[in-house]
């Protein structure tokens, strides 16, 4: 089923070092020349931009649950570029799925339904023979999923590996491709939602490229196109020498695919504080004519003034707050242009934005843009952490009622006063300067949330109504099952979820037609 050739790259578990690996892998077959992109499986945001910052091109989430199946597959196809190598990461182990199901939500699933071999990251610290035993387990748990090869990793060095790769093949028939090494250096550093972003990174192409010469060194690439069924016209670099990087990539404006002319201007908050983003979501307000320009509120000091709408995704508000409220200029431009009527999309961290203040994880609060009469805080544990049905409620303006979609919540912040509806004649000022007034009804709650109770039934796999692998399930079974969520202002939108416009466009049109 694929379109172009591919493969997985899976592992057994989370924490086995499929993003290492898959970094390393992406750049040691770039030094190679070989044409290459990739995809990650499920809804995370940070690893498709390490991703990027190797091959240089658009990374895009393949995720059952929000997209279905068929969306999923379409997706995969559109997004190829002809004659690329296409490397997805999986996520989790390989065939874990919210619950027990691995059904409609595991990387397995993935690999199905395009029709992908899997090549499987195993961790041998401690391992020989019983590295067999661990992998004859995943080539028989579903026989309808390819195990295609194995890589071992963070092991001693070249004697170990001849241990394990003589009783993985001997005893399971799965080629062996190679290892890496236990190395420090190869750690990538982590938060409280994952992985450091990419764009916070020092030095990240060293480190890179450390990971592709080990990987050049231990892991016999030339085998990888075999195993995608892909046959490479392009000539190789001499030895594999690096190549030089790829230019920094611009997610609004590539050309994978064909757009039509733009009619419309949105702003897209886009710098260290705000880049969560599914690409196909960008992609997708291309289709409906929109020109997309990155906006920093950070760093700039007001909002373009040709804007006809703003998309303010999520990403790490509570990490800059003191640069966010340092920027007086830009949150008044913002709160001057909602009161306007610029219609604005805000998700998660761009939610907290648009609030009176943020208060960060070590309880210092900061002042943000006022436009809704709410205070957000962070707190130590997830809320709401997975997959859930989104509904929009009766009797809120933004969204026709009843609309349904599936959404993914995952962070650690709370948004209070949002039990309400009442009038907002006048918001806090912006650190005293007076920022004007925003006449108009507030209303909250706009979503109504729920978690699914059959999220692998053969429905929800067709229509992407399935929820899938939550990446703490504990977190999921003991989460609420329904909860509401969101506010509206003049038309500004904000609430916690993260959605595919491609699943139900009329959450997406809704916003855009409040346009001009």
């Amino acid at each position: 089923m694929a379109s172009t050739p591919g493969f997985v790259l899976a592992g057994t578990h989370s924490g086995v070092g499929k993003t290492t690996l898959t970094l390393a892998l992406l750049q040691a077959l770039k030094n190679l020349n070989l044409p290459i992109q990739s995809c990650k499986v499920g809804p995370d945001f940070i690893d498709p931009r390490f991703h990027e910052a190797v091959t240089g091109t658009p990374a895009y989430n393949l995720d059952a649950c929000l997209l279905g199946d068929d969306t999923m597959v379409n997706l995969y196809g559109e997004t190829r570029l002809p004659g690329h190598l296409t490397l997805v990461e999986g996520v989790m182990g390989l065939f874990d799925g919210r619950g027990t199901r691995h059904e409609g939500s595991s990387t397995a699933w993935v690999a199905r339904c395009l029709g992908l071999p899997v090549v499987l990251v195993i961790d041998g610290g401690g391992l020989s023979t019983s590295a067999a035993a661990l992998v004859k387990g995943y080539r028989d748990y579903d026989p309808a999923v390819k195990l295609a090869g194995v890589i071992v990793n963070r092991i001693s060095g070249e004697k170990h590996y001849r241990l394990i790769q003589e009783a993985v093949e001997r005893d399971t028939g799965i080629p062996c491709l190679g290892w890496m090494p236990r190395e420090a250096s190869f750690h990538l550093e982590s938060r409280h939602l994952g992985l450091v972003p990419a764009i916070e990174v020092e030095a990240l192409r060293q480190q890179i490229q450390a990971m592709a010469q080990a990987a050049a060194a231990h892991i016999e690439l030339h085998r990888l196109p075999g195993v995608a069924q892909y046959v490479d016209t392009a000539p190789s670099a001499p030895s594999g020498e690096p190549v030089p990087p790829p230019s920094p990539i611009n997610r609004f404006s590539h050309g994978l695919q064909h757009f039509p002319a733009p009619s419309h201007t949105v702003g897209v908050a886009y710098d260290a504080a705000f880049h969560f983003y599914y690409q196909s979501n960008l992609d997708w307000l291309r289709h409906q004519g929109c020109r997309l320009i990155p906006v920093s509120p950070l760093k700039d000091t007001a909002l373009p003034a040709d804007l006809d709408a703003l998309y303010l995704g999520g990403g790490f508000p509570e990490m800059f707050g003191e640069e966010l409220e340092a920027n007086t200029s830009f949150r008044e431009s913002l709160h001057r242009r909602v009161a306007e009527g610029l219609p604005v999309y805000a998700e998660c961290g761009g939610f907290q934005y648009l609030c009176r203040h943020l208060t960060d994880l070590d309880g210092r609060t900061w002042q943000m843009t006022g436009v809704f009469q709410a205070a957000s805080r962070m707190t130590g544990r997830l809320q709401h952490f997975g997959y859930c049905r989104v509904t929009s409620l009766p009797g809120q303006p933004y969204f026709p009622p009843g609309i349904t979609t599936w959404g993914h919540e995952f962070h650690r912040g709370v948004v209070e006063e949002l039990s309400q509806t009442y009038q907002s004649e006048k918001t806090t000022s912006i650190n005293g300067s007076g920022a004007g007034s925003i006449s108009g009804e507030v209303t909250a709650p706009v979503l109504a949330m729920e978690k699914p109770t059959d999220p692998g039934s053969a429905a929800a796999r067709n229509t992407g109504t399935g929820s899938t692998a939550a990446e703490n399930t504990a977190a999921e079974n003991t989460a609420a099952p329904g909860w509401t969520c969101g506010m509206t202002v003049k038309n500004t939108f904000g609430g916690f979820p993260h959605i595919f416009f491609h699943t139900n466009p009329d959450f997406g049109t809704a916003w855009l037609k409040k346009m001009k």
